[in-house]
C-alpha cells in the first residue's frame, strides 16, 4: 500500500509533500474543524476568513460562523502577529473575546477559538499556533490520526472542508465528483467474513488513492462508499474512472477477493453553485443508482 503519511498544505491549501518528507518546522497554524485538522504555513501577510464564490482568503475556513475577513497574520523576521478584525462572532483567546483592531504577538502553543455562538463553544473552530518542532510534530501526528482507521483515507468531514477551501482554484475549473460503491458488498461479508470485507475496502481505497493527485481529493464516505473529485472534462474523467474500475477488478482478483464496483459522476458545476456539495452529491448519487440499475460494474454520468 502507498505511504499514508499526511500531506502538508501551504497557505493556498495545496499539498507540499508528505509530512515525513517535510523538514521545515517554520511557524504554522493547525485549524481544527470537526474531525478535520488542516495545517497552513505562515509567511508574510495572510488573511483568514470564510471563502466566497469570488474570493478565497489565504487561510480559508469554510464555516458559516466565520466572517469573510475574520483576521490576518503578519510574519516578520521570525515573529508572528495576529490582527483582529471586527466580526460577527469574534475570536476568543484564553476565554475572552479579543478587541477588534487589536494586534498581538503569538507564542508557541497559543490557541484561539471562533465560537459557533456567543455563549457556548459547541462545534467551535479551534486554531493552534505552533512554532516549535515538538508541537508541530505532535499536531501532525494528530492530523494523521484523524484519518479513517481501516482505509487510511480522509473522512467525509475533511473532504467537505477541503472542497469548500479549494473548489474555486483553477485546477477544478473543469472537474467531476464521483461516488464509488462496491457491488454486492454485503454478500462478500456474509459469504467470506468481515476480515475479507475489510481487505476489499483497503484494496479499493488504495486504488482510488493512486488515481488522484492529492489524497484530500478522495474520502471514505461511509460503509463501502467512496467519494472523490477528478479534474478534467467528461471524456477524461470517464477514461480515468473506467481505468480505476479495471484496476480494482484486476488487483482484487489477484488478492483472491474479486470485486466489481459501480460509479456515479456529476459535473461540479451541475447545480450552478460549486459550493453546493450536497446538491452535487445528489446528482452523482442518481448516476450511481443508474449504474446499479443497469447491470452494475459501470460508470454513469448525471446529466
Amino acid at each position: 500500500m502507498e505511504d499514508n503519511t499526511d500531506m502538508i498544505l501551504d497557505a493556498s491549501g495545496e499539498d507540499m509533500g508528505n509530512a515525513e518528507d517535510f523538514n521545515d518546522f517554520s511557524p504554522c497554524l493547525f485549524i481544527c474543524q470537526g474531525r478535520s485538522i488542516t495545517e497552513y504555513s505562515l509567511l508574510g501577510h495572510q488573511t483568514m476568513g470564510r471563502p466566497t464564490e469570488t474570493e478565497t482568503p489565504d487561510i480559508p475556513i469554510a464555516y458559516r460562523f466565520v466572517s469573510r475577513k475574520h483576521g490576518n497574520f503578519d510574519t516578520e523576521n521570525g515573529r508572528v502577529f495576529y490582527n483582529v478584525e471586527k466580526t460577527t462572532n469574534g475570536i476568543m483567546y484564553k476565554g475572552k473575546l479579543l478587541e477588534p483592531g487589536s494586534r498581538m504577538e503569538l507564542s508557541d502553543g497559543d490557541e484561539f477559538v471562533i465560537p459557533c455562538r456567543q455563549d457556548k463553544e459547541v462545534d467551535s473552530i479551534i486554531i493552534v499556533f505552533a512554532s516549535k518542532e515538538t508541537r508541530i510534530s505532535l499536531w501532525r501526528t494528530l492530523q494523521k490520526a484523524s484519518r479513517d482507521k481501516l482505509t487510511a483515507l480522509y473522512g467525509r468531514d475533511s473532504f467537505e472542508i477541503w472542497w469548500c477551501q479549494n473548489c474555486r482554484k483553477t485546477d477544478y475549473d473543469n472537474a467531476h465528483l464521483f461516488i464509488l460503491d462496491i457491488d454486492d458488498f454485503k454478500k462478500i461479508n456474509d459469504s467470506y467474513g468481515h476480515n475479507t470485507g475489510d481487505s476489499a475496502l483497503r484494496i479499493v481505497a488504495n486504488e482510488i488513492r493512486l488515481t488522484v493527485r492529492y489524497e484530500y481529493q478522495v474520502c471514505r464516505w461511509g460503509g463501502d462508499e467512496f467519494v472523490g473529485i477528478i479534474p478534467g472534462n467528461r471524456e477524461q474523467t470517464e477514461e480515468r474512472l473506467n481505468d480505476l474500475k479495471e484496476r480494482i477488478g484486476k488487483v482484487s482478483r489477484e488478492a483472491g477477493v474479486p470485486l466489481s464496483v459501480s460509479m456515479g459522476c456529476a459535473d461540479v458545476y451541475c447545480t450552478g453553485n460549486v459550493y453546493d456539495i450536497d446538491g452535487i452529491l445528489k446528482k452523482a448519487d442518481e448516476a450511481l443508482y443508474s449504474s446499479k440499475r443497469t447491470g452494475k460494474g459501470r460508470v454513469s454520468f448525471n446529466p
